[in-house]
């Protein structure tokens, strides 16, 4: 379930008015939201980065393990797979590629081996590691992807995905300055649900108000929530 973006903008300018911080326009808003959900996405991955590598040193506690597995449940929502179409060896990842996973041909059952274009002469100028159908191999460089042997027409990507900026959008009413939010044109959040008391204290932040009790702006969400809901009914 995403994240609303009016919610989040809502609690925002709630805590602004509290903290007499003034006002924060839509495109300033926008802004901020797009900057504070790209933070809390990539810092999923340095947090399981991290778990990884603490796994590989035998360094995991049960505390940390937890942790681990909540951060592997906000990672899985950006997880997807796309068909990678070949021509002579040579095909386009998709526009939203952050972080390629797997690359594999013959419906999953056989894994592609990445490796490292300048390692490629060597690969390919031995009888025992030159790629096959059977062995394929494959590197990036920027959006294009090259696999060999350069035979196979397509393959399945597996990735991660970047997600899709959030947008605040409104219609704007007779008086200057009367703006109402239009939920059909606005984008939300892709973020994790558990993500979303960081992610108002991250845009808050980002507008120069620091909220040092997370229970605040619960409270303020709540507020909030109950507001817009008397309003719907």
């Amino acid at each position: 379930m995403a994240i609303n973006v009016n919610t989040v903008y809502r609690t925002v300018l709630s805590l602004l008015n509290r903290e007499q911080r003034g006002f924060l326009t839509p495109d300033q808003y926008n802004r901020f939201a797009r900057m504070a959900q790209l933070d809390l996405f990539e810092k999923s991955f340095a947090d399981y980065n991290r778990y990884l590598t603490r796994k590989e040193t035998g360094t995991i506690n049960d505390e940390y393990a937890n942790l681990a597995k909540s951060t592997k449940e906000k990672i899985d929502l950006f997880s997807t797979s796309s068909t990678l179409t070949f021509s002579s060896g040579i095909a386009t990842t998709p526009a939203n590629l952050y972080k390629c996973l797997m690359i594999s041909t013959s419906s999953r059952a056989t894994a592609v081996q990445e490796i490292q274009k300048s390692d490629l002469p060597q690969i390919t100028s031995s009888k025992l590691t030159a790629p096959s159908t059977s062995f394929p191999i494959y590197y990036k460089e920027g959006s294009s992807v090259y696999i060999l042997p350069d035979t196979i027409s397509s393959a399945t990507l597996d990735y991660v995905f970047k997600p899709t900026d959030p947008s605040w959008a409104f219609t704007s009413g007779a008086t200057y300055g009367d703006m109402a939010y239009s939920s059909s044109n606005s984008i939300n959040f892709q973020l994790h649900d558990s993500e979303e008391v960081p992610l108002i204290i991250k845009i808050l932040s980002l507008a120069g108000v620091t909220i040092k009790d997370p229970s605040v702006v619960q409270i303020a969400k709540q507020e909030e929530v109950q507001k817009i809901n008397q309003e719907n009914t």
